[in-house]
């Protein structure tokens, strides 16, 4: 059977677009600072990455922070979903927005989550309710192996090009063994 160039071509496309939207799962352990996250202070985690987020989406999400602040930028979050976070044996959580690029040899994953706020967080009118997003920063070596910051509970700014994170807690939790499957 013979394909035509143009075939060639398009099933070639086809494989690069298929790559680039290709999964991608990491698995590692969460560690509590103090060992206060459950009784044995860890549980596993597995991130499931379906796809990045693309250039013209991270600069709209940028424009509604620096324009309509936060809480829009939370409503915005809730329609994306580029993959999601599983936290012990519980269900995963939708990842609004995930970015990744090659640092030092390595590479840095980013992620934004518009993290679940609890019903007892509004009826006691918590402080960790102006505190809308959970962050995530992974860093990988060459090999695909690392550590990362999980911010539970965080509030983003943004101050010219760079996304500023408070974290509510003085230490977010750590991620350990990081392994890209």
């Amino acid at each position: 059977m013979k394909l035509s160039k143009t075939a060639l071509i398009a099933l070639a496309s086809l494989a690069l677009s298929t790559a680039a939207f290709a999964e991608t799962v990491f698995t590692a352990n969460l560690v509590a600072p103090a060992g206060s996250f459950s009784r044995t202070g860890t549980a596993p985690v597995a991130i499931h990455i379906d796809h990045y987020s693309e250039d013209a989406q991270v600069a709209r999400l940028a424009g509604i922070l620096q324009q309509k602040g936060p809480n829009a930028l939370r409503d915005a979050l809730w329609d994306q979903e580029v993959g999601y976070i599983r936290i012990g044996g519980g269900l995963g959580y939708p990842i609004a927005a995930a970015r990744s690029h090659d640092e030092n040899g390595g590479r840095v994953i980013r992620l934004m989550i518009d993290r679940p706020i609890s019903p007892r967080e509004v009826i006691n009118n918590s402080r960790t309710v102006d505190y809308p997003f959970a962050y995530v920063e992974i860093k990988l070596d060459a090999k695909g192996q690392g550590t990362g910051e999980f911010y539970q509970a965080a509030k983003v700014s943004l101050k010219g090009d760079t996304l500023t994170v408070e974290n509510y807690s003085p230490q977010p939790l750590k991620l350990l063994g990081v392994k890209a499957r």
